[in-house]
């Protein structure tokens, strides 16, 4: 079922964006004929997959015993491209001493969910610059500019706060489409992060997750300069 939304919302996706691909030797990114025709095929896509579910609660729990175990308590956290805010609510509940964890959603969409906010991830937010203990992220791959997203998502990291981004088969190159445009392998995704964001920290680690049967992946974690 959810391989057919899928497919539906790719196809429409493809009739109204006009998108053309470029490819490197570690990414493909595809560009839109302008910011208006991006901001309409993702809030199109977003409604037709508004049900479907990707990252697991099991996943997300995970994740939180990281957070605990390595940052300590955390108190603000930032999930960016969650649809209809399930990254969020599982943060909630699993990390310790009731944090404030905000997700965000290009679409209108967003504000029928609790702790949800309509917001383009690319863009800089003065609230949460410098605030957030981490921030994480499986929707990259949603980035038109993957580089201005990412140095946006870092600036919010408080001195030692984490990024913490997935990278699945679903994220590879070979994955993109006019809906997820862009697509790296692992070590493109370490070079563009680094290029954008190596002023601002380092990577720290990369979580092996591929022997999950729920949801095989590997996370890139990325901290911030202290």
């Amino acid at each position: 079922m959810a391989e057919g939304v899928f497919s539906r919302a790719v196809a429409e996706a493809e009739q109204i964006s006009g998108a053309e691909a470029t490819a490197g030797d570690d990414f493909v990114l595809f560009a839109y004929p302008d910011y208006q025709t991006y901001c309409k095929v993702q809030e199109a896509g977003n409604k037709a997959k508004i049900r479907a579910q990707y990252v697991k609660k099991s996943h997300i729990a995970y994740l939180a015993g990281y957070l605990t175990e390595t940052c300590g308590l955390i108190s603000f956290g930032l999930c960016h491209g969650v649809r209809r805010g399930k990254e969020q609510a599982w943060f909630r509940r699993k990390l310790p001493g009731a944090p404030e964890v905000i997700g965000t959603d290009i679409s209108e969409t967003a504000t029928q969910f609790p702790n949800t906010v309509q917001w383009d991830f690319h863009e800089p937010n003065p609230d949460w610059a410098g605030r957030a203990d981490f921030v994480y992220s499986n929707s990259w791959d949603h980035a038109y500019d993957p580089g201005k997203a990412l140095r946006a998502w870092v600036e919010c990291l408080k001195p030692g706060g984490v990024l913490l981004l997935d990278h699945t088969a679903g994220h590879q190159p070979r994955a993109t489409s006019a809906l997820d445009p862009f697509g790296a392998t692992e070590a493109g995704l370490l070079r563009i992060l680094v290029e954008s964001c190596g002023d601002l920290g380092q990577v720290q680690e990369v979580l092996e997750r591929m022997a999950d049967a729920d949801y095989p992946c590997r996370v890139i974690v990325f901290a911030r300069n202290p």
